[in-house]
């Protein structure tokens, strides 16, 4: 059985939040199932006014829980109370302050599940009431910043208080178990790890597409766009694990310095314009909340290049959308075609695959070719398949896991953020100078001109 985390008290602000409802109450009670709470209380903290009591209520009514015993989820919520604060008032944290004394030899993670615009009052309110002490913490949900003088600015206010170690920079796709397993299989076979490099990989293909709309999300995402919301945190996540140097050791400081080698050697092409796609569904303009104007991007595809050692000349495509066909989230590394005098025309052998499946199923996939049955020479591709267990834990369950031992492996460095806004600026600064922005059609593939921009290099996008 695993063990207890050491003794904490999570102060949660935006108690009454989506994600707090959806994830991360699921997350905790998740842990409590498995005796590793029992030195954790949780402070939950809101603007609205209610007892300790009728937000257990609240909790049990919105449905907070995946499917367990009444009496296992009643005794869980126990171990929360509320408290309501004024949050976007700096000067109202008196209350919590009082509150959190009776929490000696404790330790303290105050964790920000609230918009981006609560952040700085927050801030601002735990450091001017004295509460950021040395076993104290702090998480912060994404986005961190606007761009990158907005994500500088958040970051002196934050550091004025909390040092870097102190300080969690939560992008949840971090978490996912897929995610985690890339460094394990790129590193740990033999059979791969001698392979990954530009003489056998011929391109890199990140896709993050949802069937989804913006939805109740009119307001945040109209102000983010497809760049901000999943190309600055979650897909160059992603795309610096698959293709970073391998660390010394599985420290976090030591992953964490790999990944920003790899942003720090990205490039798009000599003509930005034409390594770049952006779209927007039809009908998004008439979504709730959303400028009638608006050139806001739905869609994004790019072409990049990683000008190091192992992947110089290997074409890195990454495309992400709403309202799209399908929802999923992929990495494909697809090889070079085999140049063996044996297999060559008529027969056209498939390339070679692996694919990193992240949503909705999590695994891993190797693509092969072997003999057709019952010919001499003709191949066929086949697939050999690692699923993911559903009954491994969810990303935010490791996020939480994580947080309560004070370990930064899942987080995100304040250098990753800093390289990452610099790339997103310069590809706004190209959405801002370009002519074109494409529409696509609810439930379709995206813009053609995705499509154009791998055709170009004389490949296409696997699906």
């Amino acid at each position: 059985m695993s063990q207890p985390f050491p003794n904490s008290c999570i102060v949660l602000f935006g108690a009454t939040g989506d994600l707090t409802r959806r994830k991360l109450i699921p997350a905790l009670f998740s842990l409590y199932k498995k005796d590793q709470l029992t030195n954790i209380s949780i402070l939950a903290i809101g603007r609205k006014p209610m007892s300790s009591e009728e937000f257990r209520i609240y909790l049990k009514q919105e449905k907070s829980s995946p499917s367990a015993s009444q009496d296992l989820y009643d005794a869980f919520l126990k171990k929360m109370e509320y408290l309501e604060l004024p949050i976007d008032n700096p000067e109202g944290y008196a209350p919590l302050r009082d509150r959190l004394t009776q929490y000696s030899n404790t330790n303290i993670i105050f964790y920000l599940s609230v918009p981006p615009e609560l952040f700085v009052p927050i801030i601002s309110g735990i450091g001017n009431s004295g509460l950021n002490s040395t076993s104290s913490t702090i998480a912060i949900e994404k986005p961190f910043g606007s761009n990158l003088e907005s994500a500088q600015k958040l970051n002196t206010l934050v550091t004025q208080y909390f040092s870097e170690d102190q300080i969690f920079r939560i992008d949840h796709y971090v978490g996912k178990e897929t995610i985690q397993n890339i460094l394990t299989f790129r590193f740990a076979n033999s059979l791969f790890e001698p392979v990954w490099n530009n003489h056998y990989i011929d391109n890199i293909q990140i896709t993050a597409s949802e069937s989804l709309g913006v939805e109740n999300r009119g307001p945040y995402y109209d102000r983010s766009g497809a760049l901000r919301d999943m190309i600055q945190n979650h897909l160059f996540q992603v795309l610096s694990l698959a293709a970073m140097e391998p660390p010394y050791s599985l420290a976090s400081s030591a992953i964490q310095d790999e990944k920003v080698k790899v942003l720090r050697s990205l490039r798009l092409g000599k003509d930005n314009l034409s390594h770049v796609v952006f779209g927007q569904y039809s009908g998004y303009k008439s979504e709730s909340w959303v400028a009638e104007n608006s050139r806001t991007e739905t869609f994004v595809a790019l072409r990049l290049e990683i000008h190091n050692w192992r992947l110089k000349g290997v074409p890195i495509y990454i495309r992400t959308g709403k309202a799209l066909a399908s929802k999923t989230t992929r990495i494909v590394v697809e090889f070079k075609k085999n140049t063996s005098i044996l297999y060559s025309e008529p027969t056209d052998l498939e390339r070679n695959r692996i694919i990193f499946e992240i949503a909705p199923d999590e695994g891993i996939t190797v693509g092969f070719n072997v003999k057709e049955y019952g010919t001499s020479s003709k191949t066929r591709s086949v697939t050999s398949e690692f699923l993911q267990s559903k009954e491994w834990s969810e990303a935010y369950e490791h996020i939480m896991s994580e947080l309560l031992l004070r370990s930064h492996t899942l987080f995100t460095r304040w250098d990753m953020i800093q390289e990452s806004w610099k790339i997103v600026d310069d590809l706004i600064d190209c959405k801002e100078n370009c002519p074109i922005l494409h529409t696509y059609q609810i439930g379709s593939e995206g813009p053609k001109a995705a499509d154009e921009l791998l055709a170009i290099d004389g490949r296409k996008w696997f699906s």
